[in-house]
């Protein structure tokens, strides 16, 4: 019985990390931006946990362009969108850092956006669903492989014991 309780709190210690790497990493942006008087933008971007439940809202003013930010590349490099402020500062489009090219896609359609000059636009940024298929096979293989390590003896001899009990 005690190993049971062990594999069933292993498991459910996995189920709640695949919920928080969900919750981090499956995340859409809307994006609405409005031109103004200036000729900056002032753009209100909503988080959409797993790409349709609305999350976080903030407003970003003041913004003249976009850029392709790297990570340092201390462990190998990973990019992502930044918007550039008319005082030279930088705000992020999202926190999560990812490969060169899907960035690099969606960076140079905001810089296009950006230099249009029209009065408004709207843009979307889907999460990043590769993460979703990560999270469930490993989830999947650590189920899989914990019950081999676990699970073999264990249920026969839960069954065992239970069908002597009754």
């Amino acid at each position: 019985m005690q190993k049971i309780l062990i594999y069933l709190l292993i498991l459910s210690s996995s189920v709640a990390f695949a919920a928080l790497f969900a919750v981090l990493f499956l995340n859409g942006t809307d994006m609405q931006c409005v031109r103004q008087t200036d000729q900056t933008y002032t753009c209100t971007l909503q988080t959409l946990l797993f790409d349709t439940i609305p999350t976080f809202k903030r407003e970003v003013d003041q913004i003249v362009d976009v850029t392709t930010v790297s990570d340092g590349c201390s462990d190998g490099c990973s990019y992502r969108t930044e918007l550039i402020r008319a005082d030279g500062s930088y705000t992020p489009l999202t926190e999560i850092y990812t490969d060169a090219s899907p960035v690099e896609r969606q960076t140079t359609e905001l810089r296009g956006l950006f230099r249009s000059g029209k009065p408004s636009f709207d843009y979307h940024k889907s999460p990043l669903w590769w993460v979703a298929y990560l999270i469930g096979g490993l989830f999947l293989m650590e189920v899989f492989i914990l019950t081999l390590v676990m699970g073999g003896n264990v249920f026969k001899n839960y069954l065992a014991n239970r069908d002597r009990a009754l």
